[in-house]
């Protein structure tokens, strides 16, 4: 399975099943809390995976990589979206990883 895809899939995963979690935890449903831990993991894997490309990426310059870095962060889902639908292209080499 090619990286671009493991990224896809655990984006979603988190951003469906926070949200799930967020709307259990509103309606009081038993494990709410489980399924958001749930989701806040793999929103975790996400991350590293993307931070690791872009530390490990030469064509960017570093204020580029801590502009990623800080967006990543503190705006985690919007950064994480522009980062796969635009960015990413720009950043790695071979796309096809």
């Amino acid at each position: 399975m090619q990286k671009i895809q493991i990224l896809y899939i655990f984006f979603t995963l988190s951003i469906v099943v926070v949200t799930l979690g967020a709307l259990f935890k509103i309606m009081h449903y038993p494990y709410s809390q489980i399924v958001m831990i749930i989701g806040l993991l793999s929103m975790l894997v996400f991350w590293f995976l993307t931070l690791s490309e872009i530390i490990s990426s030469t064509r960017i310059t570093g204020s580029e990589k801590f502009m990623w870095i800080i967006g990543l962060i503190f705006c985690g889902s919007i950064a994480g979206l522009v980062y796969l639908l635009s960015g990413r292209s720009r950043i790695i080499i071979n796309n096809n990883q």
